[in-house]
């Protein structure tokens, strides 16, 4: 764990390590949240869709006749 000092302005500075491990240069652009009263910070992705790609694979099901199965039993609640 690093420690940073916040500016007068609020600003931290990043350690050259986190950045080059993250792939984090001048421009990147940055989320911040607050999870479990920590503050978050991640890198926002360059590309939306490699980064959600499989995100939820697994979710239902991994194989077709889990998934099918899946699906017809949500199938079974709409009406």
């Amino acid at each position: 764990m690093r420690s940073v000092k916040v500016s007068s302005k609020n600003q931290v500075t990043l350690p050259k390590e986190i950045c080059r491990q993250l792939n984090v240069k001048k421009g990147s652009r940055l989320f911040i949240e607050i999870k479990d009263s920590k503050i978050m910070i991640t890198p926002e992705p360059d590309n939306y869709v490699e980064h959600y790609y499989s995100m939820a694979k697994g979710s239902y099901g991994k194989t077709v006749e889990e998934i099918d199965h899946y699906v017809q039993e949500e199938r079974g609640t709409w009406d």
